[in-house]
């Protein structure tokens, strides 16, 4: 990956709507070449999906709260089953230390958090904090300089 793939994909993370036209023309190299570009890209798996990022408020889900669950009683794959397929989860990642995973999700009410949470009490030690503002959302850091 070369310096020139490395700004294609900073562009596409900004805004993977972008037509090849203006791709070509932000990196001086023709649409060809761009196309090309991108299909290696996506071809050795460094780009993974052009996806959209949803306004939550806009689609009134309106509370975001990431919870920790430790002491975890259930199986890896049980546990992974079971978040996989609550609807209103948007990130699980497994992490090192005294916390075994880190949940992020999206509901409208607090009724509904309370519900989930009730639930994850269950199996696991809860420990939630609700999001009250975004300050950095969704960055994408790549060195262009090599």
């Amino acid at each position: 990956m070369d310096k020139t793939d490395r700004k294609l994909l900073k562009i596409l993370h900004e805004n993977s709507r972008i037509s090849i036209v203006e791709l070509s023309q932000k990196i001086n190299l023709s649409r060809p070449s761009v196309k090309e570009r991108i299909n290696k890209l996506v071809e050795q798996g460094i780009i993974k999906n052009f996806t959209i990022q949803v306004s939550m408020e806009q689609i009134e889900q309106t509370i975001t709260f990431f919870t920790e669950l430790s002491q975890v009683t259930l199986s890896v794959e049980k546990t992974l089953a079971l978040l996989k397929n609550t609807p209103c989860i948007n990130e699980v990642h497994i992490v090192s230390g005294d916390v075994n995973y880190l949940v992020k999700a999206t509901v409208t009410t607090t009724t509904e958090m309370k519900n989930l949470l009730a639930k994850w009490m269950q199996f696991a030690h809860v420990k939630s904090s609700i999001v009250l503002e975004t300050a950095v959302e969704n960055q994408f850091y790549l060195n262009t300089e090599n």
